[in-house]
């Protein structure tokens, strides 16, 4: 695992960071004060995500345009002190210095910044790394928010295409014994304008013409309980997971009575993640709080699973048995609540700590 930084910024350096932050003030809310707060809080927020390098001479998958307009949301999101990108290589694939160019590209073709504002915003807060793990496992993707690359107090991992607004500045407040997981809101109508402009501006309005439902979606809102069995972020503090991952809880049998890991994009993959996670630290509460921190789906191209090649072994075939998992899904045992008809678990958005007001701490 190799780190690419660009060299750490100077005082002047940053506070010329918190010039450029209040030239692209349109970005927030304009209520919000987090552009005045940057680099004065106490409490380090860190987004970590992994991303695949792009391989020279191939096709582009078309989803990775997506992947790239919310990285550079996220980039430009305040709320995040540092943004960390693993970034998968095969070989002859492009490098995290290829990826600091793009996105640096991208800065000034989206938010008008010259190459030093751009290079300077990049220098003070992207760390890239490169690694050639192939896709990530959800233990691997954990192990990496824990490594020490991650400097942030507060860890938001989450998927590559997830692009987070100004709620986004809750997370700091996070009480240390609270996992937080956020299934996303989707793409539709009700994204603020400041982020559907960065995907717009990348992507094109082409996507407008395609089927939306009735509240004006494109990509569905999974906030809502009675879809919220899918999340795609975890927020939680650094130190409760800090040596306490237990890789093991991490692994099911595939047909062959093989332990193998599972990845984040296959079916029940979150559940068993959320199981694992709670037997490695026994968090007072697990929320699910997409109703205070919003997430925006960027991915309106085709969609897949990972399949596998051999399949998971199914404990029971019988849908009545507790044991039984779907064909195709991660097997049990999975984290989480059920509902009566729903063959996955979700989290509750009313744990303990929102019965007693104590989910978020007041900052100081």
């Amino acid at each position: 695992m190799q780190q690419h930084e660009l060299d750490k910024p100077s005082s002047t350096q940053l506070r010329r960071n918190l010039q450029i932050f209040n030239r692209l003030g349109n970005y927030l809310d304009p209520k919000s004060t987090a552009l005045r707060e940057q680099g004065t809080h106490a409490t380090k927020v860190s987004f970590v995500t992994s991303f695949w390098a792009k391989v020279k001479g191939e096709e582009v998958n078309p989803h990775r345009r997506e992947v790239e307009a919310a990285l550079l949301a996220n980039i430009h999101n305040p709320h995040f002190d540092q943004v960390v990108v693993f970034l998968d290589r095969k070989d002859n694939a492009e490098s995290c210095l290829d990826f600091y160019q793009a996105m640096s590209d991208l800065s000034r073709q989206v938010f008008s910044m010259t190459t030093e504002e751009s290079n300077e915003l990049l220098s003070a807060k992207v760390s890239c790394v490169d690694v050639q793990t192939g896709q990530p496992t959800y233990y691997q993707m954990f192990r990496n928010a824990l490594s020490d690359v991650v400097t942030g107090d507060i860890v938001v991992l989450a998927n590559a295409d997830m692009a987070f607004d100004d709620s986004m500045s809750l997370a700091r407040a996070l009480h240390p014994e609270v996992l937080a997981v956020l299934a996303t809101r989707g793409f539709s109508n009700k994204m603020p304008a400041n982020i559907k402009s960065i995907y717009e501006e990348m992507m094109g309005t082409d996507y407008i013409a395609n089927d939306v439902d009735r509240s004006g979606a494109w990509e569905v809102d999974r906030c809502p309980i009675a879809r919220g069995i899918s999340w795609d972020t975890w927020i939680f503090h650094k130190s409760k997971l800090m040596g306490r991952l237990k890789e093991e809880k991490f692994q099911r049998h595939i047909l062959n009575n093989n332990l193998v890991y599972f990845n984040m994009n296959e079916m029940g993959a979150e559940h068993a993640a959320l199981y694992a996670i709670e037997q490695s630290y026994p968090f007072s509460s697990v929320y699910n709080a997409c109703d205070k921190i919003q997430s925006w789906h960027f991915h309106l191209t085709p969609k897949t699973h990972k399949a596998r090649e051999i399949p998971w072994l199914q404990k029971t075939k019988n849908p009545r048995d507790p044991e039984f998992s779907p064909f195709g899904s991660v097997p049990k045992p999975w984290g989480g609540f059920y509902m009566k008809g729903v063959p996955h678990p979700y989290v509750r958005k009313d744990p303990d700590c929102v019965r007693t007001d104590s989910c978020f701490l007041p900052l100081m």
